[in-house]
């Protein structure tokens, strides 16, 4: 009880506050606004690479023939695939900068789309370089450039919003002037002024460091990302998670400051597996892949093997709480086993909630820094179904043994301590029955 109170008091307004910060709020919507391009981008990633090289098959072989023809197609018609891949995954800095920016314009109630437009534009002054053709340099666009994106995406819009407000430079001008007129010149020095600062601000980094804005970005952070980029991080991080959300406040809370350091590697290891990488030796194991697909196996808490307990349980109100649960953890959402078992605030339930979870990311972790699984390099969304998922995520067959055996041992993590609440629910049934057979 007293490490409840502990929690009651000092953890849970730290995971209040933080849920509702707006900077927290605007980079998590920029990441939900962002999953059907990242997944269009592994879709291309999956067609642009055939699973197997007809090369080295011989011409006897099973699927010799669909494999050449796979291979002749993207010969022949690949580049634009090629080229679809590289805008939607390979420059996910730069969306994320225009989203991050448009969002936290509307929660400001700006005009959103002229700080966005700024804000992209700042990305390119510190985040590009020219190449020798006077062509630009992309080389931080993709994950690389992740968190210089969001510090520009933040910072471009909290300018604008400082100038607008205060009306430094604003353009008085008279109404029969059009609004949208009226508006554009009004913003046009605090534009300008935007602009110029963040040419100098690239200029003062680039002679000062001799390096970008993004690459002192990940000099800075690179400390910080080691000691939290590990199995550890990954163990402490999923505790923390699960011990926020069984007080009710959603894990976003926790998750929306990892979604950085998971996007940035997954980004990594699709570039790598593009390279020819071998996917047991891609240079991340932790990415939002290994989360979502991995440790939360029907969705926090790892709840899918808890559906089948309770399909099986003597309980007429388990088993239909099982039954109501069942398609909605196909995809991830167990929201009806969170609050209608319940296992928020329910201390019955507080080890396997926290345990189930966090032995699915350490079990993972481990057996893919061994080598033993292929890595995630493909985003199949965090709603695909169990088994699907794990193999889409890494296109690998031994993916799906690992997931059937992770569901079975979240199932007897949950088991001993479902009999007890069982038995408490079946004894008040049997009360209410007798009740009733008196009434």
């Amino acid at each position: 009880m007293n490490s409840m109170n502990w929690i009651e008091k000092k953890l849970l307004p730290i995971a209040n506050k933080l849920q509702r910060n707006r900077y927290l709020q605007s980079l998590q919507s920029a990441f939900m606004t962002l999953i059907p391009i990242m997944m269009v981008g592994s879709i291309c990633i999956i067609i642009c690479n055939p699973l197997r090289d007809y090369t080295t098959m011989a011409v006897t072989d099973s699927f010799y023939s669909f494999f050449k023809g796979w291979r002749m197609f993207l010969d022949a018609y690949g580049e634009p695939i090629t080229i679809l891949s590289w805008t939607c995954l390979y420059s996910i800095s730069l969306w994320v900068t225009i989203t991050i920016s448009y969002n936290l314009s509307r929660h400001y109630k700006l005009n959103s789309l002229l700080p966005t437009l700024l804000s992209l534009s700042s990305f390119f002054v510190l985040c590009t370089t020219l190449t020798g053709d006077g062509g630009f340099a992309s080389d931080y666009w993709g994950g690389e450039g992740l968190f210089a994106a969001i510090i520009i995406g933040i910072g471009v819009t909290e300018l604008y919003r400082i100038f607008t407000a205060k009306k430094i430079g604003y353009i008085d001008m008279p109404d029969m002037v059009p609004p949208a007129l009226r508006n554009s010149l009004g913003s046009l020095c605090p534009v300008i002024l935007i602009a110029a600062m963040m040419v100098i601000l690239s200029i003062i980094i680039r002679t000062v460091f001799g390096c970008t804005f993004p690459q002192l970005i990940l000099n800075c952070i690179h400390p910080i990302v080691v000691c939290v980029d590990n199995v550890f991080g990954l163990a402490f991080s999923s505790v923390l998670t699960q011990v926020v959300w069984w007080f009710g406040i959603h894990n976003t809370s926790v998750t929306g400051m990892l979604e950085p350091l998971m996007m940035s590697n997954y980004a990594a290891n699709a570039a790598a597996y593009t390279a020819g990488v071998a996917t047991t030796q891609l240079p991340h194991v932790w990415t939002e892949m290994l989360w979502w697909n991995f440790m939360v196996i029907g969705g926090s808490g790892a709840t899918f093997g808890l559906v089948f307990l309770l399909l099986k349980s003597k309980s007429k109100q388990l088993k239909t709480l099982g039954k109501l649960s069942l398609i909605p953890s196909l995809f991830n959402i167990n929201e009806p086993i969170i609050f209608g078992l319940p296992i928020v605030l329910n201390p019955l339930f507080l080890v396997p909630w926290i345990g189930a979870q966090t032995v699915n990311g350490i079990i993972s972790y481990i057996v893919m820094q061994l080598g033993l699984i292929s890595r995630t390099f493909i985003d199949p969304g965090w709603n695909m179904p169990p088994i699907i998922s794990q193999f889409l995520a890494t296109l690998d067959f031994r993916a799906v043994i690992l997931a059937i055996i992770l569901i079975i041992l979240d199932a007897l993590i949950y088991y001993p301590f479902l009999k007890v609440y069982e038995k408490q629910k079946l004894l008040e049934e049997n009360t209410s029955e007798e009740l009733m057979d008196e009434a």
